[in-house]
């Protein structure tokens, strides 16, 4: 009988099929992960929820809705409005990436948890 490191080829062969088993999942919670990303848009509000923001996956506005009553104050006020609920937006993305990456990858993932840490420190800071 022939070793194969250390193990009989039947069992080298069924780790091999446990890793490259492994590896499928991994890369279909990938995919999934994704997917989720590229069709992710979440909003946020100002304080006073006259401004309502929606931002892509990216950080991207890509919506932004004002009432009437925001248009009753100054310029400013509504650029502040406006750049507060930008603010919300990007919070509350970074927090649902956190929220997916955390449900797909369990944390375990040094390399995932650091590409999720990344994106959703970017987000954290929009609308500053």
């Amino acid at each position: 009988m022939v070793d194969v490191m250390g193990r009989t080829p039947e069992e080298f062969e069924e780790m091999l099929n446990a890793q490259i088993a492994e590896a499928e999942r991994k890369a279909a919670a990938m995919n999934e992960f994704v997917a989720t990303l590229e069709s992710a848009r979440v909003t946020g509000f100002d304080s006073r929820r006259e401004v309502e923001v929606e931002v892509n996956q990216e950080g991207t506005m890509t919506r932004v809705s004002i009432d009437d009553e925001a248009l009753e104050g100054s310029t400013s006020d509504l650029e502040e409005a406006i750049m507060e609920a930008y603010s919300d937006a990007g919070k509350n993305m970074s927090r649902f990436l956190r929220e997916q990456g955390h449900r797909q990858f369990g944390g375990g993932d040094s390399a995932m948890g650091e590409f999720v840490d990344q994106i959703s420190s970017r987000l954290e800071q929009l609308g500053r």
